[in-house]
């Protein structure tokens, strides 16, 4: 029997030493006894490559290299190199309190059906935040979704919870994984690339890829606020500019991402109508009156041009066989 409970996957691409030694820092005081559960700190390609002394201290750990650019190689990777029955990815600026794998095993034992699950995640600002950006925090994978435990699956009826797993955090069922998911990156990677990933630091919905692709098969996904993340946030990413780079091309990708699934809930536009529909957007979202207008504005152009181009390109995946519990 394997006697590790959860493994701790952290892609990272040339990251700051900082940040990530904080995270390895909060890893080794985590509550969760240390020969319960692993680490993969899988480096995507940095330059140079990571060292294995990162990792020293860990009961079970080790560095994994993928060269191939993306979140979606990295976790594929982690999922081959590693055996514990859940893993959780953590990015390389979110910091896991003590509690936090602890609570990610305890919510996975007490739901068999879920594949997927999100914690809280909190932020840590390097600067002053602008009041703007408590309609935005979204796009910096900042959750909270109140106190008590959510699951949902597609048994449960209704649309699309609000609430569904980001990367950072995300928590996962490895049975929910192999083969099925294996094979749905193997078969359609190139798809997903193209429908869910922008290019590094640009953006991307490959996780919401897998989610989506779990909740197909059969399996719930939910949310666990006492799996707790501190987001450490640089001066950088708090200008108007990133978001008004990253929040379009973010929901271009996840209006097609849904509509791949089958879990759209609006129809396709036809690509002459977009600048049309962004037009009436604009006035709309009222774009001239604040930068938080803007940002909606901007929001709704990018899901806008996600059904748009669903029209010249319309990739839907193939139906999918439960194998939930």
């Amino acid at each position: 029997m394997n006697p590790l409970r959860i493994v701790v996957i952290i892609p990272t691409r040339n990251p700051n030493r900082e940040r990530l030694h904080e995270v390895l820092d909060a890893l080794r005081k985590q509550d969760l006894p240390a020969t319960a559960w692993e680490l993969c700190l899988l480096d995507n390609g940095s330059t140079p490559t990571l060292e294995p002394d990162l990792v020293d201290g860990f009961a079970h750990a080790q560095v994994v290299r993928e060269t191939r650019p993306g979140l979606l190689w990295a976790r594929l990777t982690g999922l081959r190199r590693t055996s514990a029955p859940v893993l959780v990815f953590i990015d390389d600026d979110t910091v896991p309190h003590p509690h936090f794998l602890s609570a990610a095993v305890e919510f996975m034992d007490a739901h068999p059906r879920v594949a997927t699950a999100g914690g809280k995640i909190i932020p840590r600002f390097l600067a002053a935040s602008p009041d703007w950006l408590e309609h935005a925090g979204w796009a910096l994978a900042l959750r909270d979704n109140g106190s008590e435990p959510l699951t949902w699956s597609l048994a449960a009826g209704g649309d699309l919870p609000h609430w569904t797993p980001i990367g950072a955090g995300l928590i996962v069922r490895r049975a929910a994984l192999e083969p099925a998911y294996v094979t749905h990156v193997e078969t359609h990677a190139a798809l997903i690339e193209r429908i869910s990933w922008k290019g590094q630091g640009c953006g991307g919905v490959e996780d919401k890829d897998l989610v989506l692709h779990c909740l197909r098969r059969g399996w719930a996904t939910g949310y666990t606020p006492a799996a707790v993340l501190t987001h450490i946030i640089p001066p950088n990413r708090l200008e108007l500019s990133y978001f008004e780079k990253l929040i379009p091309a973010v929901q271009t990708l996840w209006a097609r991402t849904l509509f791949a699934h089958g879990f759209n809930t609006r129809a396709p536009i036809a690509w002459w109508m977009l600048p049309v529909r962004q037009l009436k957007a604009w006035f709309a979202f009222k774009a001239w009156q604040s930068p938080t207008n803007r940002l909606q504005w901007l929001a709704a152009c990018g899901f806008l041009a996600g059904l748009a181009a669903i029209t010249r390109d319309p990739v839907r995946y193939p139906a999918a066989t439960d194998d939930s519990p």
